[in-house]
């Protein structure tokens, strides 16, 4: 076996580097806002930056304000229409459950004309029934809604 010698390096005649202390500050500011359009001075820069960037902005957010009222118009009148429809298709299926209950019960049939009524009308109260409490449901979730957006924007003031 042979042994190894240890090698020293031998001792630098230079000076070690002298340490110095940089800082290196940076800062980072983050805006936000909830409007559709941003501050008034936020806008300023922006025209600054480019001229009329401004009127672009807000011709912009009237533009989507507009698309949005009129998709919500959309969505109320298509509600309005269902529902009447519901309704409509609702008194079709009493009365064709009535009529063919009744003349179920004049053939001689009235075990089975009782029947066909009491399902027939059965479904048309279980329908309303649960119509009513989905409705009411979400009522109540709007209204839960509205409450925390009302507590959130109090809170921020």
């Amino acid at each position: 076996m042979s042994k190894r010698k240890a090698f020293k390096k031998p001792a630098s005649t230079q000076k070690p580097p002298e340490k110095s202390l940089q800082i290196d500050s940076r800062q980072l500011q983050l805006t936000k806002f909830t409007s559709p359009l941003p501050p008034p001075e936020t806008l300023k820069d922006y025209d600054m930056v480019l001229p009329g960037a401004a009127e672009r902005i807000l011709s912009m957010a009237e533009q989507q304000a507009r698309h949005r009222q009129n998709l919500e118009e959309i969505a109320v009148k298509s509600g309005s229409r269902d529902s009447l429809l519901g309704i409509i298709c609702g008194l079709i299926i009493g009365l064709v459950s009535i009529t063919g209950s009744v003349i179920c019960i004049l053939s001689g049939q009235p075990l089975g004309g009782g029947a066909l009524g009491v399902t027939g009308l059965g479904g048309l109260v279980g329908v309303f029934v649960y119509g009513t409490r989905e409705r009411r449901k979400e009522r109540e979730a709007k209204r839960n809604s509205v409450q925390l957006l009302q507590n959130s924007s109090s809170s921020k003031a």
